[in-house]
C-alpha cells in the first residue's frame, strides 16, 4: 500500500461532480489486508483517503464489501455466477443498487434491486483492472443514480426533502416493490434498512441476469 496518496483524473472528475465525501467511517487496516490482492490497490488507496462514505446526500456510496457478503449471497444463489468467480460490493446507490467487483473479472456485474436485475458487463483482463477502477469513478454520473418516477421526473431530491439524507445503512425503497408491480412514484416511496430490504427483495424469487442487449429490450421493449 502506498503511503501517500496522489489523486487520479478519473476520481477526481468523480469528486467535482459528486462533491465531498459524507459519513465518513475510516478503514480499518484488518480490512485493508483482507481485501489485499482480491480488490483493485487504487480502491484500497481510496478507501485508506477517504474511507467507506456516501456523496451527495446519500446519493451513491463507497462501502465495506465485508457489510455486503451476506445480501450478495441471497442476490446471487439463484444464478450461477457464483461458480465463475468471487464478487465483493464495492459501491452501491441510494435505491440499492449494487456494484460488483470480480477477483478475477473485475467490474462485470452491477445488481438493479428495483427491477430484480443483475446486469452483465464485458469481462475485463485482470491486467486492466487498476484503470478500469479508475474508469468506473470518472464515468459515473448523477442522473445515472437517479429513479424517475412514472411521469419521468426524478425521485431522489424530492425524496431527500420529504425523508432527509440517507445514512450509510439506509435506501430509498419502493413499497410495493417494483418487482411486484409497485408504481415508481414518491408516495411509494420509504426510507428503510438496506440490508433488511435487499434481503427482502431477494426473496422475491425473480432476479434475472441481462446482458446488455436483454437490458436494452427490457427497459425499450
Amino acid at each position: 500500500m502506498t503511503s501517500t496518496f496522489i489523486l487520479d483524473e478519473d476520481f477526481e472528475y468523480f469528486l467535482e461532480k459528486f462533491g465531498e465525501p459524507i459519513n465518513q467511517v475510516k478503514c480499518s487496516v484488518e480490512t485493508l489486508k483482507k481485501y489485499q490482492g482480491k480488490l483493485p490497490s487504487r480502491l484500497l488507496e481510496y478507501w485508506q483517503e477517504y474511507g467507506f462514505c456516501g456523496f451527495s446526500d446519500g446519493l451513491f456510496w463507497i462501502v465495506n464489501p465485508q457489510d455486503y457478503e451476506n445480501v450478495l449471497d441471497e442476490w446471487l444463489a439463484p444464478t450461477d455466477i457464483p461458480d465463475n468467480d468471487i464478487y465483493h460490493v464495492f459501491a452501491r446507490n441510494a435505491f440499492g443498487d449494487l456494484f460488483l467487483w470480480g477477483e478475477a473479472t473485475g467490474y462485470q456485474y452491477e445488481i438493479n434491486v428495483s427491477r430484480g436485475w443483475i446486469i452483465e458487463n464485458e469481462e475485463v483482463p485482470k491486467t486492466d483492472h487498476e484503470i478500469e477502477l479508475e474508469w468506473f469513478f470518472g464515468g459515473q454520473a448523477l442522473d445515472l443514480h437517479n429513479i424517475n418516477d412514472e411521469d419521468n421526473n426524478p425521485l431522489f431530491e424530492r425524496c431527500v426533502e420529504k425523508f432527509g439524507a440517507l445514512k450509510a445503512d439506509e435506501m430509498f425503497g419502493f413499497v410495493p416493490s417494483l418487482i411486484t408491480g409497485g408504481d415508481a412514484r414518491l408516495e411509494n416511496v420509504e426510507k428503510v434498512d438496506i440490508f433488511v430490504h435487499l434481503s427482502l427483495l431477494a426473496q422475491f424469487g425473480q432476479i434475472e441476469v441481462l446482458d446488455k442487449d436483454a437490458l436494452f429490450k427490457k427497459a425499450f421493449g
